[in-house]
């Protein structure tokens, strides 16, 4: 029995993006003042930025496993669960797995935490575009199986 991964095979897509445990790669980042809103609460859209925080530092750092000659990924949707407040001042740390795979594209699932208490979840679905026509084009086996690596468990089984 092989531990590689089968590249049709999608990661679990009900991962608990509330549970540490569901992320291997953790981004750190800190509360600014200016992400303050008029009743000195974290902004709505300042959650967003570490979510997106989260998930550029993630491709950055998984590069090779995610850039292709044929395309380029771009962010098509991206949904947001505010599970409580944070305030200022204070540390958070962004969770980012990859929680689907299809045929033109992949949904990153991110966990925004502070301390323990998990404050946000997102998914971000991004699609793979051929960069002169603007199409969808198919993920590459080895780049599946690449993302795929990406995540707690990935491969074992």
């Amino acid at each position: 029995m092989s531990t590689a991964p089968d590249i049709d095979s999608v990661p679990d897509p009900d991962i608990d993006l509330t549970d540490r445990a569901s992320y291997a790669y953790w981004t750190p980042d800190v509360i600014r003042f200016a992400d303050l809103d008029p009743l000195n609460h974290v902004n709505n859209v300042a959650f967003t930025t570490y979510f997106e925080s989260g998930r550029v530092r993630f491709f950055k750092d998984a590069e090779a496993a995610i850039v292709s000659p044929e395309g380029s990924w771009m962010a098509v949707r991206l949904c947001v669960d505010f599970r409580a407040q944070l305030s200022y001042p204070g540390d958070v740390e962004i969770g980012t797995c990859v929680t689907r795979i299809g045929n033109s594209s992949m949904t990153v699932g991110a966990g925004l935490f502070s301390g323990e208490d998990c404050v946000a979840t997102a998914e971000c679905v991004m699609v793979l575009v051929d960069p002169e026509t603007s199409r969808s084009i198919r993920v590459p086996d080895k780049m599946r199986i690449s993302l795929l690596g990406q995540n707690p468990g990935a491969g074992s089984g």
